[in-house]
């Protein structure tokens, strides 16, 4: 393999379902709020949309289709309730600190890259302690849904470099689609959904204390060759 500079690459890291276990907070703050409009949110759809942004999910699960004002009051109510709820149940994934540590010392530029609004991350970023690991944090709510290229081209764009540079770390189906469609590397972990469901991915992870610096390495090599 040629000898590779690893501040040549960038990985993007989904936050929800990758870095840190926050479903359950989302699920009860969506259902409760969705109750209000007669919608009996179940967790096997919400387990399928996981990583979509607040406007498309609401657009497809309400109906008739509210207007840009209730949707904004919808999502409002959601993410306040979502932001109490992390104070009790955010956890970090085991392995999360000890990769993100391990990729920025060998040189990676590093992103979060998440859907969720700027106030979810801050929110999640301050708990966690997981800030300083980053060298870019973007919300990308209000872009498309993760299914399209967007958000991971938003973070390639950041990083100042081409998408074939790029690695992504995700969990979500819709975020593996999305990310293939960037034309980036893409490693899903297997948090949310069975490893049968993310073969899209160009490596399937049972979590990330699967991951090591030698999985970034052969994922390059393989860019590379």
């Amino acid at each position: 393999m040629k000898n590779i500079f690893f501040s040549e690459y960038g990985i993007i890291w989904d936050m929800d379902g990758v870095l840190i276990d926050t479903a359950d907070a989302h699920y009860q703050a969506w259902k409760e709020i969705l109750s209000q409009y007669g919608v009996d949110f179940s967790r096997n759809y919400f387990n399928d949309t996981f990583g979509i942004n607040d406007h498309s999910l609401i657009m497809e699960v309400i109906y008739p289709k509210p207007t840009d004002m209730v949707i904004e009051e919808i999502s409002m109510q959601k993410e306040k309730l979502y932001r109490t709820e992390i104070k009790k149940t955010l956890r970090v994934y085991p392995g999360v600190k000890e990769i993100l540590g391990v990729c920025q010392a060998h040189g990676f530029k590093q992103a979060l890259d998440s859907s969720a609004p700027q106030e979810n991350i801050d929110a999640a970023m301050e708990i966690s302690g997981l800030r300083p690991y980053f060298d870019h944090i973007i919300s990308t709510d209000g872009m498309p849904s993760k299914k399209f290229p967007d958000a991971y081209l938003a973070a390639a764009t950041a990083f100042h470099l081409a998408p074939d540079h790029c690695l992504v770390v995700e969990d979500s189906i819709l975020g593996v689609e999305g990310a293939k469609k960037a034309g980036m590397t893409c490693i899903a972990v297997a948090s949310t959904h069975p490893q049968d469901r993310l073969q899209q991915a160009d490596l399937v992870v049972s979590s990330i204390e699967k991951l090591n610096i030698i999985t970034f390495q052969n994922l390059i090599g393989m860019q590379e060759g």
